[in-house]
């Protein structure tokens, strides 16, 4: 199977490892004077819409997840 065709978590899907690792960035810039308050403002705002997308998106599995019926185990021969 293709690299691109297999299924991958959705932190992965998202890089939300990265997205986190931007947002520390993001504080230490600040604590250092490099970034002013109202920019990591902003900053922390585009973050937590991007946050409320990732919840929508997990709620939306998690509710299609428990509306799927159950696999019949196969019978082998």
């Amino acid at each position: 199977m293709p690299d691109d065709l297999e299924p991958r978590s959705l932190a992965e899907r998202l890089d939300l490892g990265t997205f986190i690792g931007g947002l520390v960035t993001d504080l230490k810039m600040l604590r250092e004077g490099k970034i002013s308050v109202r920019d990591a403002h902003a900053r922390a705002e585009l973050a937590r819409q991007v946050l409320r997308g990732v919840h929508y998106v997990v709620n939306a599995q998690k509710y299609l997840e428990g509306r799927a019926l159950p696999t019949q185990p196969s019978e082998e021969k």
